[in-house]
């Protein structure tokens, strides 16, 4: 199957789930906060901003991921979510035992289940057709004002030309679909997104810091229990 007819059937699929629970719920303001409260001190007015497309960096094991949950978990009974995990990460299990109701969970995962295979895609371009169809999906469920809350991870590296601009456009996204982006980034990500706000996480000592960076410097500092 090709990268282009690939692309079109995750679309597709994503347009079909989106009319199917879409309410178009008024615009939504003000920000949700992730319920780790020495997280949400680092963040302005308390948590994650909606509308906006924020970044979580850091190494494996830094936070990323249980940061992401609480978010979710944090979400309103009525309100959906996303993921689009290509890195295949996200363990349903864990999401629920951290309080996510996978019921009013998308997990969009670009590349199972679509039939297309090595044999079908060649080089670079095999390697890079989940990440760039991922991208294209986090921008119509960012933009579609379904979701409370996306959170995008994507491997950055298999990425090349043109995702500076895709990435520019998932900003732009979220603002219109006034959900809460959360970009998940290894500490020294190649793509930097023009996120409102990015958290650096790590883990010291058994528990996750986080420092948000403004303008590449260190704005705040906040731990919590891993």
């Amino acid at each position: 199957m090709s990268q282009p007819r690939e692309r079109h059937l995750v679309l597709a699929h994503l347009r079909d789930e989106i009319r199917r629970i879409e309410r178009r719920p008024a615009r939504r303001e003000g920000c949700v906060p992730s319920g780790l409260a020495e997280v949400d001190a680092a963040l302005p007015g308390g948590g994650f901003p909606r509308g906006a497309l924020c970044e979580l960096a850091g190494g494996p094991a830094s936070g990323k991921t249980a940061v992401a949950l609480s978010l979710l978990a944090r979400l309103g009974p009525e309100d959906l979510s996303a993921w689009v995990d290509v890195r295949g990460d996200l363990y349903p299990p864990a999401a629920a035992a951290r309080g996510v109701d996978l019921a009013r969970l998308l997990v969009v995962r670009p590349g199972s289940g679509t039939g297309a295979g090595p044999a079908a895609r060649d080089g670079d371009d095999a390697a890079r057709a989940p990440a760039v169809t991922a991208l294209w999906a986090a921008e119509a469920l960012l933009a579609s004002g379904a979701f409370a809350a996306v959170v995008v991870d994507v491997p950055a590296a298999r990425l090349a030309h043109g995702a500076d601009a895709m990435a520019r456009r998932l900003q732009a996204a979220a603002e219109k679909g006034g959900s809460v982006g959360l970009w998940l980034a290894p500490a020294r990500a190649a793509l930097r997104v023009p996120a409102a706000l990015r958290l650096e996480l790590s883990s010291e000592g058994g528990r996750v810091v986080a420092r948000r960076a403004v303008g590449g410097a260190v704005a705040g500092r906040a731990g919590h229990a891993a």
